[in-house]
């Protein structure tokens, strides 16, 4: 079941990898000035794809699918065509789009899984109805 998520983020890593490489460079006119919403929606996404595969599963397989396919379409269209046309120039806009999904895989990829058994608001023994008499544990040793 793990494999099988996993090549799904990947797939949907790589469209999202695709349209926002495409999309990356749009602009619009803010207070006259050109904001780049497509590097923050785009950056946005990525890190909003990847934490969510990240929450979702147990594993980090589906969210290293994810990131393989994301970067790997990055990387793809990144390169430049037969005709000397690109996709990601070399300016500010390009290496943010280039580096910002890299690094941020690679500390979603990274982040531990959050323990349940660490948790202070789990049930005392009486409060789990447990019939037995046990002794209560001290606040910090829960």
């Amino acid at each position: 079941m793990t494999a099988i998520a996993a090549v799904i983020a990947a797939a949907c890593g790589a469209a999202l990898g695709v349209l926002f490489t495409v999309a990356h460079r749009a602009t619009a006119p803010l207070l006259g000035f050109d904001f780049p919403y497509g590097i923050v929606l785009g950056i946005a996404a990525a890190v909003a794809f990847l934490i969510a595969m990240r929450l979702l599963w147990e594993t980090r397989w589906p969210s290293v699918g994810g990131t393989i396919g994301l970067l790997g379409a990055i990387a793809v269209l990144s390169f430049g065509g037969t005709g000397g046309s690109v996709l990601v120039s070399a300016d500010a806009i390009g290496w943010a789009w280039l580096i910002a999904p890299t690094f941020c895989a690679a500390i979603v990829i990274a982040w531990p899984r959050r323990s349940i058994r660490g948790r202070s608001d789990a049930p005392t023994p009486s409060e789990r109805g447990d019939t037995m008499d046990w002794p209560e544990l001290p606040v910090e040793e829960r």
